[in-house]
């Protein structure tokens, strides 16, 4: 039993040995067909590139946020702007209104005025001359 467990492992020894010595190869170097290289290089340099353009995308997407963030207060600010316009304007048709009214009011109240002088005006001169013939009259 003995030999069978040496014979074993002197085999297995053997072959785990000769495996390493064959597959000794430099890994460091890799050798391809010149397009194949080329084309690496190609994309290499592109990837490279795209690496660039994206965070120069990146950037420009940070800087449109914050464009758009603060269009955005300005559009509320204009919006708070709009509606106090829009109170001032109700409020001050509003103020229009109550004067027409009161200007019509007044209107009407000239009128009467005018009625009352004129009959006023037209008792007096009556007045006036009933008296002023009575006086001529008696002397």
């Amino acid at each position: 039993m003995k030999r069978i467990f040496l014979t074993a492992f002197i085999l297995l020894s053997t072959n785990v040995f000769s495996q390493n010595t064959l597959n000794k190869q430099d890994t460091s170097v890799i050798c391809l067909p010149i397009q194949v290289g080329k084309q690496i290089l190609i994309d290499l340099n592109e990837l490279d590139r795209l690496k660039e353009q994206t965070l120069l995308d990146q950037q420009e997407l940070k800087e449109l946020e914050k464009k758009i963030i603060k269009q955005d207060g300005l559009i509320n600010i204009l919006e708070l702007k709009d509606q106090n316009n829009e109170v001032i304007i109700k409020n001050t048709e509003e103020k229009v209104n109550l004067l027409e009214s009161e200007n019509k009011d007044l209107k009407k109240d000239i009128k009467k005025l005018k009625t009352k002088n004129v009959i006023v005006e037209i008792v007096s001169g009556s007045l006036v001359s009933a008296l002023t013939y009575l006086l001529v009259l008696k002397q």
